[in-house]
């Protein structure tokens, strides 16, 4: 995001929005002094819920799109002339949603604490800004949850396993590429992504022997395990029958593997009871473990974790295999 400062072509921007309708430039000139306008490129994020903000965001030119999650389509696009980052501003909390240009852009980044300044010596703007918020917060309210309840219902049908209640492997796959932008967003180096594959031991004969029923108790398990040991930035899915699968970004070798012990070793400790709260037999885990190369493919990273997947199996099952730590019990 590259940024330039010039006071008096900010007013002059500025001046001709809702928000500064009738407010006397002097109010502005000296508390905008050290504002600037910052270009985007499309594609490029501007507000994201895990990065603080302290700025209130005014578009000058181009379009940007919000998301409540970067995997959901938009439910809001600004232009010319909107605000952005105004309610995280002033509640001092993180945003609420994903800002992205959709087209090269250009906006106004006024600091909160000049916001404060305007506010105190305009009682014109103050009343143009509540004007603003109240018109954002009643016809947003009502278009984020109608189009929430429209996206969450096409989500279940496309992309949520109905047995476990998690994602599923067309999801997975659909976020890879959204994973390496968003490293590459952060700066975060794109070898410090990790697939993991998980599979089950012995599932078939687990299924012939107590049933069909139980080995879905079974998986349900399994997806308890991922949901509750795993960061809330970690991505997982049922990949098929009794595998799942893995897309862990920004950590080491060695976290990736802490991970996978923990979730091995949760599993083998998990009790598994049918509807009627009998327990029945536990299971164990083998998993394989990818690190991402520059400019892999997801279908050769699941190749290759698979491959080590295999190496667990044969390595007696129960373990974990990785490149660059053949095994661990």
């Amino acid at each position: 995001m590259n940024e330039q400062s010039n006071s008096k072509e900010v007013i002059s921007i500025i001046s001709g929005y809702q928000l500064f309708k009738n407010v006397d430039s002097s109010d502005l000139q000296n508390s905008l002094e050290h504002s600037r306008i910052y270009t985007l490129d499309e594609g490029e994020i501007l507000l994201a819920p895990e990065e603080p903000n302290t700025q209130m965001y005014i578009v000058i030119d181009g379009k940007f799109s919000v998301h409540t999650e970067l995997h959901m389509k938009s439910v809001a696009t600004l232009r010319a002339g909107d605000c952005m980052g105004e309610m995280s501003l002033f509640e001092g909390e993180f945003p609420s949603a994903y800002v992205i240009a959709i087209s090269k852009a250009r906006v106004v980044g006024i600091h909160k604490e000049v916001i404060w300044e305007i506010i105190d010596s305009s009682n014109t703007f103050s009343r143009n800004l509540l004007r603003h918020i109240l018109k954002r917060v009643r016809s947003g309210n009502q278009e984020l949850a109608e189009m929430q309840e429209k996206l969450q219902a096409q989500e279940v049908s496309t992309f949520i396993d109905p047995l476990t209640g998690i994602y599923n492997r067309r999801w997975l796959n659909s976020m890879f590429n959204r994973v390496l932008e968003r490293t590459r967003q952060l700066s975060i180096s794109s070898q410090n992504i990790f697939l993991m594959m998980i599979d089950i031991d012995n599932f078939k004969s687990y299924n012939d022997t107590l049933g069909h029923l139980a080995g879905d108790q079974c998986l349900r398990m399994v997806a308890a395990v991922l949901r509750t040991n795993l960061r809330p930035t970690d991505l997982y899915a049922r990949y098929g029958g009794e595998e799942f699968s893995m897309l862990l970004s920004g950590i080491s070798v060695e976290d990736s593997i802490i991970t996978a012990e923990r979730l091995r070793k949760a599993v083998a400790d998990e009790e598994i009871k049918d509807r009627n709260g009998i327990t029945l037999n536990s299971v164990t885990i083998s998993i394989g473990i990818a690190k991402f190369r520059e400019n892999e493919s997801m279908d050769d990273l699941i190749d290759r974790a698979d491959q080590y997947l295999y190496k667990a199996k044969a390595n007696g099952k129960n373990c974990i295999y990785h490149e660059m730590n053949n095994s661990g019990n």
